[in-house]
């Protein structure tokens, strides 16, 4: 996976990927990935309003997989706070991309 992916990956708070997507996002930044992460998703139970179509399935929430990178590139802390799971996310994302000094093209 390329950073550029990577990133976009990361500036979504509303998506479930599939663990090995989320490794593979952790792979291009250069950070771990801990099994933490992964959550289990179940249609009934989940505060999310997430349907499984498929039973539950394991998962990893893209505002985690977020303040994950951001914590380990150690620009959490300078994330502003929003109440919306997208407008944190993207918080976080942009935060990265200037640490790696990585532009998003229009």
């Amino acid at each position: 996976m390329e950073l550029k992916e990577a990133l976009e990956a990361i500036e979504t708070g509303h998506a479930i990927w599939g663990v090995p997507y989320a490794k593979e996002a952790c792979e291009a930044f250069g950070v771990s990935f801990p099994k933490s992460l992964i959550q289990v998703y179940e249609s009934e139970r989940d505060p999310l309003g997430v349907t499984m179509y498929h039973g539950p399935d394991q998962g990893v929430w893209s505002l985690d997989l977020a303040r994950h990178v951001a914590e380990c590139l150690g620009v959490k802390d300078k994330a502003r706070g929003f109440l919306g799971r997208g407008s944190q996310a993207r918080e976080y994302a942009r935060l990265v991309a200037d640490k790696l000094g990585v532009t998003k093209e229009a």
